[in-house]
């Protein structure tokens, strides 16, 4: 008879413990935030490989996992919650070198960013830099995989950006 009780009773239990300890729709909002504002993120002199896309793309998927994970409203100046920065790292460089034609089998793409993370305009959280990759096979032509990666990418630092800011991690 007492196990026919015990695992209903469980059950809620656990229900209880995890709304309070987790939130489904995101992070923790400081007190009082209604609205984020996250500009622009250029491409910095430090990183001249990188193309239009790595900046709107990254810009866009910031935008995205913000949106998605929070219930805060988007706005274009004066947000309770603040992120600027830039890409200060886009770099393609050789790994897994063949042995047999001294040739890279595979390449990595690196993409780093810088953030400001602010409470108001003058309130700095802090500054960061974040930095994920990608590898690719080499003889696949750039060009035609640079959006695939890059999406890959973002997801990846878009998310350390939301932890280490509003996840509660």
């Amino acid at each position: 008879m007492r196990v026919k009780y015990f695992l209903p009773t469980s059950l809620i239990f656990i229900s209880i413990a995890c709304s309070i300890s987790y939130s489904f729709n995101g992070g923790k909002v400081p007190n009082g935030a209604k609205t984020i504002q996250i500009d622009y993120f250029q491409v910095s002199n430090s990183a001249p490989l990188a193309s239009g896309l790595s900046s709107q793309s990254f810009t866009e998927a910031l935008r995205d996992v913000f949106l998605s994970q929070t219930k805060l409203d988007i706005v274009s100046q004066n947000g309770d919650i603040v992120f600027n920065g830039e890409i200060v790292t886009y770099n393609i460089a050789p790994i897994n070198i063949s042995a047999a034609s001294e040739t890279a089998a595979q390449n990595r793409l690196t993409l780093g960013v810088a953030v400001n993370y602010y409470i108001g305009a003058d309130s700095l959280v802090f500054d960061r830099q974040f930095k994920r990759f990608a590898d690719y096979e080499s003889t696949l032509d750039f060009s035609t995989i640079e959006e695939q990666l890059l999406a890959e990418i973002n997801d990846q630092i878009t998310q350390d950006i939301f932890n280490a800011s509003l996840g509660d991690w």
